[in-house]
């Protein structure tokens, strides 16, 4: 891979430059191994974490032949935690989602135990860091890739999803490590950049319309290449050829699970997906993006005119217009497929996770108009390198405060509840207990190996019936509620159902940061005669 060098300073500082961003790249895995959740909490998280222990023991369904026999509506969904959904066969529940950040983290699992399924985001992050220094290396010069990357490492979405094990974050690095490697302009690398675009497909299916855009760089090389046709299509075709692997197992893994290759383990796509959705996303992403990376990410979106500026002092040559346009063009399908997406909360800035992919891109273009802008401005190259440093350094700064004070550090502290609750009903509730929850429907099951009920899928008039039939049945029932679940609990069941009340002390409770309680539906005969509820405190799990 060639490097321009001019354009990021002079060959002197490579190694200053490649050690800074190496040092970002280690600072990010360190970080998110440190402040990491470890917990698969609700949905997401707990969905890749199980997903991946049932791969890791060579399965990717769940038995509950029972359900079949249970009267009430949707049985079969009530005992489908988020993140999972009755299969194709009558009885057996299957994850919804894609396969390729579980088959990861399987892989570690197998080889160094379950906790290292969370070391896997961290490090992809590192990795993603790493080639977005790359990827502004070989766009614009070593200063541009150098900056790039610790601006990525500040930001807060990208730190939010570091800390969690999702599949954000390692989408982001498997498209940046195929937009590399799509730009050495070499066979190998083109078919690296193909089996890259492979895993970002297993991975994030939905985003497959970026492996398109890379192949018609591949597709536009003859121009680029000096009239090279034979050359232009021999890497075309190893892109192609490592990158439709991604898309067939995608294909054959939606077959086996919800009976069509078309098919997901989401909503439909007609639900998904809506013309409808465009306002509230317009109204949404650009603004979160702003609030969150500020208006300097904007510059992205004029880096064509670095293409036909003359040279700067100091430079070889300007960026290809090729290279520009294949990361504008990337990012803008990142956009696209998102903006006629279910839309979210107006102050929901965390889906903004969706968007990561295009992150490297944006940020490489921004820095390289900025780097751009301050060459025109101060003719000397070392002040004008100075200020664009400097600038770019104190950008980076506020996105590290923007961080912190977005919460970036107590994903941990919060996320922990998930471990605490599911490690006190492990130790010290019954084997038969049957937990009806939303939230730790998931997370619960995971680390007590109890059965859950997720309420969501029972009808307002179930509560009582399911409570006494599961009874009958030899189990027993208890109810799982974060406090800002209780209200919405008690207008869900509380009308039809004696139990959706509420109306007696938990049994249990877990306090700081986020209350979360158990009932014992059998307390509440006791409460109403007189009798005293004690109510046991659930703080720490590693004492159990």
């Amino acid at each position: 891979m060639s490097t321009r060098a001019g354009w990021g300073g002079s060959a002197a500082r490579a190694p200053l430059y490649a050690g800074i961003v190496i040092l970002a790249a280690i600072g990010v895995a360190a970080l998110g191994i440190w402040k990491g959740s470890f917990a698969a909490g609700d949905g997401d998280a707990f969905g890749y974490v199980s997903q991946a222990n049932l791969i890791a023991h060579g399965s990717l369904h769940i038995e509950q032949q029972f359900v079949r026999t249970l009267p009430w509506p949707f049985a079969d969904w009530s005992f489908a935690p988020a993140g999972y959904r009755p299969g194709t066969t009558r009885g057996v529940i299957v994850p919804t989602y894609p396969p390729g950040l579980p088959l990861t983290m399987a892989g570690f699992q197998r080889l160094g135990g379950q906790h290292t399924v969370f070391y896997v985001v961290p490090l992809l992050g590192a990795l993603c860091i790493w080639m977005t220094g790359q990827l502004g290396t070989v766009v614009h010069g070593r200063l541009t890739g150098v900056l790039a990357a610790v601006m990525l490492a500040a930001s807060p979405s990208f730190l939010y999803q570091l800390v969690q094990p999702m599949s954000d974050v390692p989408a982001a690095a498997w498209w940046t490590l195929a937009l590399v490697l799509a730009m050495r302009n070499s066979g190998p690398a083109a078919l690296g950049a193909g089996m890259a675009a492979s895993a970002a497909i297993l991975t994030r299916p939905n985003l497959v319309p970026l492996a398109a855009v890379i192949a018609a760089y591949f597709a536009g090389g003859l121009a680029r290449r000096g009239g090279d046709r034979r050359r232009s299509a021999i890497h075309l075709a190893c892109f192609a050829a490592a990158a439709v692997p991604g898309c067939v197992a995608v294909a054959v893994v939606n077959e086996a699970l919800y009976g069509s290759p078309f098919s997901s383990g989401y909503e439909p796509f007609d639900t998904l997906y809506a013309l409808i959705h465009l306002g509230p996303n317009l109204d949404r992403y650009p603004r979160w993006l702003v609030q969150t990376q500020s208006p300097f990410i904007g510059l992205a979106l004029v880096a064509p005119w670095i293409a036909a500026l003359r040279r700067s002092p100091g430079s070889e040559r300007p960026p290809a217009a090729a290279d520009l346009a294949l990361l504008l063009s990337f990012a803008a399908v990142v956009f696209l497929s998102y903006l006629f997406y279910l839309p979210f909360g107006r102050d929901e800035w965390t889906y903004l996770r969706f968007l990561l992919p295009a992150y490297p891109a944006l940020l490489v273009l921004a820095v390289a108009v900025a780097v751009e802008m301050t060459r025109r401005v101060i003719s000397r190259e070392r002040a004008a390198t100075a200020v664009a440093v400097l600038v770019c350094v104190a950008l980076s700064a506020w996105l590290a405060l923007e961080s912190i004070e977005r919460g970036v550090l107590r994903v941990q502290l919060i996320e922990r509840r998930y471990r605490d609750v599911g490690y006190y009903v492990a130790a010290l509730l019954p084997a038969n207990s049957v937990l009806i929850a939303h939230l730790h429907a998931g997370s619960i099951r995971h680390y007590s190996g109890r059965l859950t009920l997720n309420f969501r899928w029972l009808e307002r008039r179930w509560l009582d019936a399911a409570v006494k039939e599961l009874g009958d049945r030899g189990y027993h029932p208890l109810i799982a509620l974060e406090e800002g679940e209780v209200e919405s609990f008690r207008e869900r069941f509380g009308t039809q159902n004696a139990l959706g009340r509420l109306d007696w002390p938990p049994m249990a409770e877990r306090t700081e940061p986020i209350r979360v309680h158990i009932f014992d539906p059998a307390d509440r005969i006791r409460f109403q005669r007189g009798e005293n509820v004690v109510t046991r405190s659930i703080e720490r799990s590693r004492s159990w």
